[in-house]
Parts: structure tokens; sequence; C-alpha cells
């Protein structure tokens, strides 16, 4: 038993498939066979010397050699702009915490907002086998290779569908209504949207329901600030340049795209000593836990990152795939800074 005893001693390197065969007995075939249940049937004395081999040498099944014999990587990839959004943080996190749950790894890319590096992104998470890839593109998403025959694409933050992937998102439209006729019933009729570039586009659910819960109103819509990201620093730069309007003419009430862009309104509307809400209501998108924090507390649509990320996984592993778009119910949260008067 010399050969059994080299083989349980302490060894730097990692136990393999042949080492537990040696000390089983029997061949690495056979190994396979009790390690993966199956395909073929061994007999319970077998397969218990290969189970007690496997215990002795710590043996750890090579990740990559199972992927390669059962054609699944068991990872997921993201590529993501800004994780200084709590929003997107929010949602990226659960979804790696209920991937990890499934066995699945999560591969993290920053693509930083630039829609070359983003393209060279996904290309990498092809690359490197990803089953799946989440992403809210930040360029032309008739850019990304969506076709590709490696991994499936699931979209946040796009409420139509897209072909080669399944679009997961909130449904703007129904959240724009949600929160202009809130700020109807507070007495407002001129009211400033704020929102990111990236949602220029009139097909983007936000800009459509803008327009149709004006219409359904039956006032005019208000003023569009597009700001060239969802940061507090954009939401800052815009509102100063909204207080640029005389007075006389000024939007009454403020509605955020992003929770950043609102608590950057509010810095603005304060540093010009305008009083929130009494002198200009606001109100945001998101509903993060920063909404809460905020002086005035900010009244919200809520956006449930724990069921945007769990709709995203169920969609990105389920089969078959379809081109569609799955839309989650939005949630008004009221606080303080729309002017209802609530206690935190």
């Amino acid at each position: 038993m010399p050969q059994k005893a080299q083989l349980l001693r302490k060894r730097p390197r990692r136990a393999t498939r042949d080492d537990v065969a040696r000390l089983a007995e029997v061949s690495t075939a056979v190994v396979s066979y009790v390690l993966n249940n199956g395909p073929k049937n061994v007999a319970p004395a077998t397969a218990q010397r290969v189970w007690d081999a496997a215990r002795q040498l710590n043996y750890k099944p090579n990740a990559i050699a199972r992927a390669l014999s059962s054609g699944m990587s068991k990872t997921l990839g993201a590529v993501i702009n800004d994780l200084s959004n709590p929003f997107t943080a929010g949602v990226y996190e659960e979804l790696e915490r209920l991937a990890s749950a499934r066995g699945y790894s999560m591969l993290f890319v920053m693509s930083h907002g630039d829609p070359q590096l983003e393209i060279a992104s996904v290309n990498q998470l092809i690359n490197r086998d990803a089953e799946a890839i989440f992403i809210s593109p930040c360029g032309d998403i008739q850019d990304l290779p969506l076709s590709n025959e490696q991994s499936r694409f699931v979209i946040f933050d796009k409420d139509s569908p897209v072909h080669g992937a399944v679009c997961i998102a909130t449904d703007f439209e129904r959240s724009m209504e949600m929160g202009i006729n809130h700020l109807i019933e507070h007495g407002h009729r001129n009211i400033a949207l704020i929102i990111g570039l990236t949602s220029q586009n009139q097909s983007d659910g936000r800009i459509r329901g803008w327009y149709s819960a004006h219409q359904k109103a039956g006032i005019p819509a208000g003023k569009i600030i597009y700001a060239s990201s969802f940061t507090r620093e954009m939401g800052y730069q815009a509102v100063m340049k909204l207080l640029e309007i005389p007075e006389a003419e000024r939007p009454t009430a403020i509605f955020a795209g992003s929770d950043m862009l609102a608590v950057g309104a509010l810095s603005a509307l304060n540093q010009r000593g305008i009083s929130v809400p009494s002198q200009m209501a606001v109100l945001s998108f998101d509903g993060t836990i920063a909404s809460r924090y905020t002086c005035p507390s900010l009244t919200a649509i809520h956006q449930d990152q724990q069921q945007l990320a769990s709709l995203a996984l169920q969609t990105a592993l389920e089969t078959p795939h379809t081109d569609e778009a799955k839309l989650i119910k939005p949630e008004l949260i009221i606080r303080e800074s729309c002017g209802c008067h609530v206690t935190r």
C-alpha cells in the first residue's frame, strides 16, 4: 500500500481525478460516473470507495473541465456603467446574491459610460463563456452582438422589445402617470422633468409617459431638461438652469428621473433659498434608500430592485429565450418633498 500512503500525504498540488482513481483502485471513467451520478451505474461498494477516496484527498472537481463536459459554464456576466448609483448597485448586488444561491458565479465589468468600452466588455464576457449577460446600455443597443450563439442578453431599463434579448424594466409609462397625477393633486400645473440624455429617444417609456400623462390630465407638457447623466452633479446643474426662467413662468414642481438627480436638485434649491415643498415640490424616480434620508425626505416612484433582479435571473436561465419586454409595477412612496405631511 505504499502508493496509497503516498497519495494521502499532504501535497502542495490540488488532487486530480487520476489521484482519486488510483486511491480507489478504479478507472478515471468510474470516478466520473460516480461523481457525476452517471451516465453509467456503478456498484454501491465501488461507488463508496470512490467517495471515500475523494473525501480523503479533499478532491474538488475542476470547474472548467466540468463546464466543458456539461456545455454550461455556470458563469453570468454584467456590464455596468456606474456603481455609484445606489439603484444600479442594489440591483446588481441582489442579482449576484440570487445567482450565487443557484450555483452561478458573476463576472462584473465596468464600461464607465463609454460605448466603445461597453462593446469590448460584452465581447470579453462572451469570450469568457458567460451564459447570460446583463446590461443597461449606454450606447446604441444595435451595436451589441445580441445574435451571438454563446450568451443570452438581458437588458435592464428598456421597456420595449429588442430583437435578440429580453428586456426587464419598471413600467415607465405608468410610473410617469402616477408621479404627475400626484403632483397635479397638489395643484401643480407647470411641472418640469429632469432626466438623463440616455432617455432622449422618444421610444423611451419615460418620455412617452411624460407626454401621455399630461395629455390625459388636459394640461400642457412641462419643460424637459436633459442632463448628461443620472448623477447628483447633473441634477444640481439642471435645476440651476431651470432657475434661470423668470419666476412668473417657472415650474412649481420637479419630477427627477432618478434619486441622484433629485438629491442634486435639492442641493441647488437649498443653495438658492427656495423652500421644498412650499416653493418647489420635488418628486423622484427610483425610491432607493437614499431617498428616505434627504431633507426633506423624497416622495418617489419606487422601482423594486429585488423584483427586477429576480425576474432578470429567472429570464436569463429559462428556455426558450424570446424577444420581449417584461415589466414590473411601480409604487408611489409618499414622503415630504411633494407637499404631503407625513412622519418619517
